[in-house]
């Protein structure tokens, strides 16, 4: 009998020392929560002169525009082929394509230069007979090419030369700055649009009796409005170009380069 209640002593005795560890633990761990979260004075103060909503500023745009002779020719033209066949009408097209590319590497144009910008096959239906009904007539094979070269006084030669070897679609001409060319631009005019916004801004707090003290931010914008010789969409059926067309001057005219700038100004009366 003495042996069991001593077991049942040494028993409680044991459950007791695990709970209190247990407890310590979960003590510990609380404790250690709160100074995990726990935020220093200096870290709000900082926060609040950094974010202070009573701070005075003002957002003002500026921007500086420029203009520059393209660098950069882009030739958009292709084949359209039709036949009974898929397979007839892409072997026609194939064939008409491959000539065109030999005629423009003939003329001085890098393959390198020569890219396909869109490929399309698409039945040919006849809707005449009734309303109701389609009848499968053929295949049209569309195969356009996008040729972009810094020859930018070669656009006639260029259609010339695909015209003539069976291009029958040119579909757009445009004269373009190159990526290096027109991001040096838009370089050079950041500080030209700093400057006008710094103004804008010095203007608007005249009246207000206010003075800039500082910038808080400063975002860059740059844009490029290309010049398009003219938007084009021209078919020709398989046939030469007309001799007056050949004989059509195609002038490139400047891009204007833009680049704006948003500047948020901090402010204080004078």
């Amino acid at each position: 009998m003495d042996t069991r209640i001593n077991i049942a002593v040494i028993v409680g005795v044991v459950f007791v020392l695990a709970f209190a560890v247990t407890l310590t633990q979960i003590e510990n761990q609380v404790e250690s929560q709160e100074i995990d979260y726990e935020i220093s004075e200096e870290l709000i103060t900082h926060w609040l002169e950094k974010y202070d909503p009573s701070e005075q500023t003002i957002s003002v745009t500026g921007s500086a525009t420029t203009s520059s002779e393209p660098d950069t020719l882009i030739v958009v033209l292709g084949v359209e082929s039709e036949a009974k066949t898929a397979n007839e009408s892409l072997s026609k097209n194939s064939n008409s394509l491959n000539s065109v590319i030999s005629s423009l590497t003939s003329s001085g144009i890098s393959e390198d230069d020569i890219q396909t910008s869109n490929f399309r096959i698409y039945p040919l239906y006849d809707f005449s007979d009734s309303k109701d009904k389609q009848i499968l007539i053929g295949y049209r094979v569309s195969n356009i090419l996008s040729i972009q070269t810094e020859k930018i006084d070669s656009a006639g030669n260029i259609i010339d030369a695909a015209v003539s070897s069976g291009a029958n679609r040119v579909d757009n001409i445009s004269f373009q700055l190159s990526p290096e060319k027109s991001q040096k631009i838009s370089d050079d005019l950041i500080a030209n649009a700093i400057t006008d916004a710094t103004q804008k801004a010095e203007k608007a707090l005249v009246p207000l009796k206010q003075k800039i003290v500082g910038v808080k931010s400063v975002i860059i914008h740059d844009s490029v409005m290309p010049y398009y010789d003219s938007p084009m969409r021209s078919s020709f059926d398989g046939m030469a170009m007309d001799a007056s067309m050949k004989s059509a001057p195609i002038m490139s005219g400047d891009e204007e380069i833009t680049t704006n700038v948003s500047v948020v100004f901090y402010i204080s009366t004078e």
